[in-house]
């Protein structure tokens, strides 16, 4: 999408939206930009069916895990992109020193590969599906055993 305003023209691209999501959201709990980068129809769907509509849930959501892990942070692995379509591979590392999804903090240390298909429209994310598996996340943190479920 190209913006442009009385001094200057620039580009950004679905992938530059995506970024500016995990940067000034995921990473540094900037929620006021929420409203910049989400467009008022998101829809999310996780690991297990979770579905999320709307950017107050999916502020709930992010803030879920900033809360759970005070040193939340996600790394972009890869990336490829195709117009309003990002596909990404990112590391979420964290530890778990405050309670999350209603399990208190076990201080252990999470590191969980997951992949993110988002589209963008009109320079805002629509929809996410993000994949990661919730057995490995559980084992992480002592609570299973690493296997599938």
């Amino acid at each position: 999408m190209a913006t442009t305003d009385t001094n200057h023209t620039s580009t950004t691209t679905s992938r530059d939206v995506v970024r500016r999501f995990v940067d000034d959201v995921l990473n540094h709990g900037r929620f006021d930009a929420l409203t910049e980068i989400i467009h008022p129809n998101y829809r999310y769907e996780g690991p297990d069916g979770a579905q999320l509509h709307g950017l107050d849930e999916l502020q709930l959501l992010v803030t879920g895990y900033r809360a759970g892990f005070s040193d939340f942070h996600v790394t972009i692995t890869s990336e490829i992109a195709a117009g309003d379509l990002v596909a990404m591979t990112m590391m979420l590392t964290g530890t778990h020193d405050g309670e999350f999804d209603g399990i208190p903090a076990t201080g252990a240390r999470l590191s969980l590969p997951l992949a993110v298909f988002t589209r963008v429209e009109n320079g805002r994310i629509v929809e996410d599906r993000e994949f990661y598996d919730t057995g490995t996340m559980l084992a992480q943190l002592g609570l299973g055993s690493g296997q599938a479920g």
